[in-house]
């Protein structure tokens, strides 16, 4: 009997084995992008944002028969923590990770899996996106390749925030209150009648976180024709005399309120004593804190003193008060 040629053998088994390959590349791309997986779904056992521990479920139902060796599926973006396995059914065992706001859980072992067949996972050791919202996740299968077997986006899933944010604005309020807005006195430089007084009350009530200041400052008691100004007792209300002089103009007080916040007079009043008014504004109160249900009650006694060598004539001034908070 004649024997055939091995070439020909040869070159028979060459083209079994390349209509071999085309069938298994024919069959990985027959499974690319196939189907719709039915039935998907997902569900969190908190969705609080922020909370850590979390297990995320995922539910579905094939479309097309394949080999899984991969099933991703999208989480909202800053989900994060410790990922691992927790329940499966329809896949073999498997490893889980998380990257780019994808869960890939891959099978050890790739599993036929027909059309039709239900696939359930779970993962533990979750953290909640910490942006408030609603969120569908995308459901993929695939080959080893990897090659998309079947796809499909769950219903949404709010994550709701677990804390409220509460913004309250409160105005900034001074109020300030003058009792006296003018006065006339008359004095005489003989006897007891050379001198007299007027008590002018001042408030101030504030929500000034750091109080505030109350200066004053005055144009100076004088006439003219011929022109003369009363002398202010002192400089300011940073000196005080303790004794009026027997020509003078200027201001003793006192301080009432509900305390706790810093309130004080300026050095020169302390005591008892008499300051004069300066001609540019200087403080005789000040606060450190905001004054509450209680307003800062600043009493001023102007006091005018006069001797043989102060002209006789009408003499004025006016006193200007600023009150000046610091919220």
């Amino acid at each position: 009997m004649g024997t055939r040629p091995m070439g020909r053998r040869r070159a028979r088994l060459v083209a079994a084995g390349v209509l071999a390959v085309l069938a298994v590349f024919a069959l990985e791309a027959s499974q690319a992008f196939a189907g719709t997986l039915a039935n998907v779904s997902w569900s969190v056992n908190n969705s609080q944002t922020g909370k850590t521990a979390v297990t995320y479920a995922f539910s579905c139902k094939t479309a097309t028969a394949g080999t899984i060796k991969y099933v991703t599926m999208t989480v909202p973006s800053g989900t994060a923590g410790t990922v691992a396995v927790g329940t499966v059914y329809g896949l073999g065992a498997g490893t889980v990770a998380l990257a780019s706001n994808t869960i890939t859980y891959t099978v050890t072992s790739p599993v036929a899996v027909a059309a039709n067949i239900p696939i359930y996972l779970s993962f533990t050791g979750l953290t909640n996106t910490s942006t408030a919202g609603s969120n569908t996740s995308t459901v993929t299968t695939q080959t080893s390749v990897p090659a998309t077997i079947d796809s499909g986006t769950s219903q949404s899933v709010t994550f709701g925030s677990s804390s409220t944010t509460a913004t309250v604005t409160v105005a900034q309020t001074l109020s300030f209150t003058n009792d006296t807005p003018s006065f006339s006195l008359a004095v005489d430089p003989t006897g007891t009648a050379n001198g007299s007084s007027q008590a002018v009350t001042l408030t101030i009530q504030t929500n000034a976180a750091s109080g505030y200041t109350l200066a004053a400052s005055d144009t100076g008691l004088s006439r003219t024709s011929p022109a003369y100004t009363i002398p202010a007792v002192s400089v300011g209300p940073g000196t005080g005399v303790g004794t009026f002089p027997a020509s003078g103009w200027g201001a003793s007080a006192t301080l009432s309120g509900s305390g706790g916040h810093g309130a004080a007079m300026a050095s020169g009043l302390s005591g008892g004593q008499f300051v004069g008014y300066p001609g540019s504004a200087a403080t005789f109160l000040s606060a450190t804190g905001p004054t509450g249900a209680t307003a800062d009650t600043l009493v001023l006694t102007d006091q005018v003193k006069v001797d043989y060598g102060v002209p006789a004539g009408n003499y004025s001034d006016t006193i200007t008060y600023v009150a000046t908070p610091s919220y």
